[in-house]
């Protein structure tokens, strides 16, 4: 893992669990990333510790102090201090660069950058002789090799350029440590180029600012339309920013309204320091000769499915790729590259096991009645405005009477939704019912003429009410995407069912045909269920088919490339090669057709399914 933060630590939580050895390089003296830098106000140090113990306690090493510089494919071909070679490598880390302003004076004496700011904040560096003592103990605490100066004092007047969650982070800590402060004149700006309502921190972030910032002693002071054009110095020391007053202009690429100057407004903030807060980007100069692709924003592109970025080992993921995003994100892309890595070395990879709700349909007659209702959502105890003078955690966590009655407002919608179904005026969504099915299908790759099973793919699908859209009744209203509390297009996305086989064999991707195929005898009766696009989406138009039986319970499933005959269990029995192919090919797309012909066909009888298709019309078997 080339990074300590969220991504990288939790991939490399979860290739422990499932047995890889895992080391994790972070250039800086202590793990956690952006964690690490957090305000403790927001999250204390010794509950990211508790993680960080939790992960090296699985057997994770975590080298301090250990930047990495050359390509991360220089670990496939040496290793570091290891006398082998790494498998694979993660690139963990992070958007821990700070964004320059590029305008005059930023360099001077009194400038700081938001997330150097809060770093020597955390480590208790930079408290005024006359800061809250609760404050200066904290700094007396720290150990020594954290303690360095800052290279210049906040004074009075702290100056906060941006509008983001580090904006608003970086401007709550300098309020802390500047309110001990026994001139009059003492505050803390925030410099915002739109209006608050474009500003991209999360609401709470910005009314908690504000909200302490109603102290008289030391307010917080929102500047709207204002953007800098020159850090004003005078012997090489911040003494003001110029700035320039703005009205907003026609919406950007993003949405929001472009800031737009207006002429002859130009003025002056005065200033002690100055905190630029205006975002973060990678730091990729490690990169330089690696193989790698960076996009424009000099983020990492990767395989969205697995993380991929270079070679057959190279992965990322988190913020290097994202750009800044939350905690959630990052951790996701760590445990998709960790199954990606499993995969890729032969290793079985199981998640923790997770008991999910089965519900009964007493249960959801109950929850559609909760989802009905508005119940007022439980909060830890927030410490009062007045008493946030240190940095003491403003929220505490839920007590557990207060957590068990959130997870009373829990909607289940991670094992039941059917939003798109209630909401569809044309009836064009349906729900069906399944057993779970977890199966291990093979990779299967052409060699010299024949099928050869490579590996291994786990297929799971663990809940049982499953969501089908049939085509033929929908509009394209656009309900079930107004309504979806995936922010997906159910009526893109979900499994498409067309009744009309001329309007199914007109589409190149994500569409379903299910017919019943009679036989010259009752017993010879089959259900058949056809599929243009594969799985994956890289094959467009191409059709791929299965046959049920009846009277046994066999399949046999067939596209272009081979054909493969099933038992009732669902055991592969024989596999035909039908046409060469390059690379390997996972048959993941006869699970998915399996779940959906067994499903709908057993949930949805009153659907006008074709009766009329014959077998040999719609599938010759495997060996004629």
């Amino acid at each position: 893992m080339v990074g300590s933060g969220p991504s990288g630590l939790a991939a490399a939580y979860f290739l422990a669990l499932n047995g890889v050895q895992v080391t994790v390089y972070e250039a800086k003296d202590r793990a956690g990333g952006m964690l690490a830098i957090a305000p403790a106000f927001r999250l204390p140090e010794s509950i990211v510790q508790q993680d960080i113990d939790r992960i090296r306690a699985l057997g994770v090493k975590i080298e301090l102090s250990h930047p990495i510089t050359s390509p991360p494919e220089a670990l496939l071909e040496e290793g570091t201090d290891r006398k082998r070679p790494f498998d694979a490598v993660y690139v963990a880390s992070g958007a821990q660069k700070d964004a320059r302003l590029g305008i005059e004076g930023e360099d001077g004496s009194g400038v700081l950058h938001a997330l150097d700011f809060l770093e020597r904040a955390r480590r208790g560096e930079g408290a005024q002789a006359d800061a809250p003592s609760e404050w200066r103990a904290r700094t007396e605490r720290a150990p020594s090799e954290w303690r360095r100066p800052l290279a210049v004092e906040l004074g009075d007047r702290v100056l906060v350029i941006g509008g983001g969650n580090s904006a608003m982070d970086a401007a709550r800590t300098a309020k802390r440590l500047i309110r001990g402060s026994r001139t009059e004149d003492v505050r803390v700006t925030i410099v915002y180029r739109r209006t608050r309502h474009e500003m991209p921190a999360d609401e709470e972030e910005i009314e908690d600012a504000l909200a302490e910032g109603a102290d008289r002693r030391c307010p917080i002071v929102l500047q709207e339309l204002v953007s800098p054009s020159k850090v004003v110095l005078r012997s090489g020391k911040v003494v003001a920013l110029a700035c320039v007053r703005n009205e907003l202009g026609e919406p950007g690429p993003d949405g929001r309204r472009r800031p737009v100057p207006v002429p002859g407004s130009e003025f002056q903030i005065e200033a002690d320091a100055i905190v630029v807060a205006i975002g973060q980007t990678p730091d990729v100069s490690f990169l330089d000769g690696s193989a790698i692709s960076l996009r424009r924003n000099r983020t990492i592109d990767v395989d969205p499915e697995t993380g991929l970025a270079a070679g057959e080992c190279v992965y990322a993921g988190g913020d290097a790729v994202r750009g800044p995003a939350t905690i959630i994100e990052a951790c996701a892309d760590g445990r998709r590259a960790a199954e990606a890595i499993c995969q890729r070395l032969g290793v079985r990879f199981d998640r923790p096991a997770v008991q999910l709700p089965v519900l009964s349909e007493a249960d959801i007659v109950r929850l559609k009645r909760v989802r009905a209702s508005r119940v007022a959502q439980h909060r830890g105890h927030a410490l009062p405005v007045e008493q946030r003078e240190g940095f003491d955690l403003v929220e505490a966590t839920l007590t557990e009477e207060a957590a068990l009655s959130e997870a009373a407002r829990c909607m289940q919608c991670s094992s039941f939704c059917d939003k798109c179904v209630e909401v569809c005026p044309n009836r064009a969504n349906y729900t069906y019912t399944i057993s779970p099915v977890s199966l291990t299908l093979p990779v299967v790759a052409c060699q010299q003429g024949k099928l050869v099973v490579t590996g291994e793919q786990a297929f799971k699908v663990e809940q049982s009410r499953q969501i089908i859209h049939v085509d033929d009744f929908c509009n394209e209203c656009g309900n079930c995407a107004t309504f979806c509390v995936h922010d997906g297009k159910p009526y893109l996305e979900k499994p498409r069912l067309f009744l009309q086989e001329s309007d199914f064999e007109q589409e190149t991707g994500n569409a379903f045909y299910i017919a019943r195929a009679d036989g010259r005898h009752p017993s010879e009766e089959s259900w058949v269920i056809r599929r243009r696009g594969g799985a994956d989406g890289r094959h467009p138009g191409e059709e791929s088919r299965l046959v049920l039986r009846s009277d046994t319970g066999a399949m046999i499933f067939e596209d272009e490339r081979l054909s493969v005959s099933l038992s009732p269990d669902l055991e592969i029995g024989s596999m035909v090669l039908k046409k060469e192919f390059s690379g390997t090919y996972a048959l993941v797309s006869l699970g998915e057709m399996v779940v959906i012909l067994q499903g709908v066909t057993t949930s949805l009888p009153f659907l006008p399914f074709d009766c009329s298709a014959t077998l040999p019309q719609v599938l010759k078997p495997a060996g004629g």
